[in-house]
């Protein structure tokens, strides 16, 4: 009986001096392998299948609508694949932003303050051609969307597409062209449509820019609204619509505005024949995802 009872005594010794081992210098018992694992800290970047740590690709936002970027910005927070690095709704600023973070994406308002979205498509293209650009515009457009992509988009989201926001940047970030359900139609029906396309070749013989101040000519706005909007000199707008006038045959400054007028309103007849859901159904808006 007395050897038997020093066996135990060692076998105690024993597991007494394991359990000292397994211990901190706090005093406290590490946890096993598995669950020390398990219990990741809220902070850090979530991890792939392979155990790597995920980078977050990151997000420059530049529109001019305070809310849409606000929409924006909450549907990347939510992604767990893109971070904001910045947003402004300022072209200048837009510039140092793009500079200082040097962001893998950036989504591009059509209009914003300073400058015209597509030229700023253009300087970020030939600051960084690898970046991915995704352009967003206010109303479902071809040729908007057309612009966008000679300027060297590679997607192209209207308002109404806000739910496929995140699809768009991960499409986009993988080096695919991306295109919104809203737009998508509208472009296929211009490639269909021959007798379309030649009616608006005098339309594409424009530039980018007289392309710009054509459109904002049929909304009625001023030589001086135009300078005040673009943040160009009046004689620069003048210079401009003299070249549009030219292109068109156009003889005057009244005959410029009725075309601008009737460009404007054929474009808007298109969308409505394309999209005959009413914008207002049982007295509810549709809504756009943001």
């Amino acid at each position: 009986m007395r050897r038997r009872h020093d066996t135990r005594q060692r076998k105690r010794k024993r597991l007494a001096a394991s359990d000292s081992k397994t211990q901190g210098k706090t005093g406290e018992k590490q946890l096993p392998t598995f669950v020390r694992e398990s219990k990741k800290s809220p902070t850090k970047q979530p991890e792939n299948v392979s155990g790597k740590r995920l980078t977050k690709q990151k997000v420059l936002v530049v529109h001019r609508a305070g809310f849409i970027r606000s929409g924006v910005l909450s549907l990347i927070a939510k992604s767990i694949q893109f971070e904001a690095c910045g947003e402004t709704d300022e072209a200048p600023l837009a510039r140092a932003l793009f500079l200082h973070h040097k962001p893998d994406l950036v989504l591009i308002g059509l209009r914003i303050s300073g400058a015209d979205g597509i030229q700023l498509i253009k300087e970020f293209r030939s600051l960084n051609p690898a970046n991915a650009i995704l352009a967003l515009s206010e109303t479902a457009d071809a040729f908007s969307a057309q612009r966008a992509f000679r300027a060297g988009a590679r997607g192209f989201l209207s308002i109404e597409d806000a739910p496929e926001l995140i699809k768009a940047l991960d499409e986009i970030s993988a080096g695919r062209p991306y295109v919104g359900a809203s737009v998508l139609p509208l472009i296929l029906s211009n490639f269909a449509g021959p007798t379309k396309s030649s009616r608006n070749s005098d339309i594409n013989n424009l530039s980018d820019r007289e392309l710009e101040i054509f459109s904002f000519i049929g909304r009625g706005l001023s030589v001086s609204e135009l300078a005040s909007e673009l943040n160009v000199s009046v004689k620069t707008i003048e210079t401009h619509q003299m070249r549009i006038k030219e292109k068109f045959a156009l003889r005057n400054a009244a005959e410029l505005r009725q075309k601008a007028r009737e460009w404007l309103a054929k474009s808007a007849l298109n969308r409505i024949r394309e999209d005959p859901e009413p914008e207002y159904a049982n007295g509810a808006r549709r809504c756009v995802g943001f």
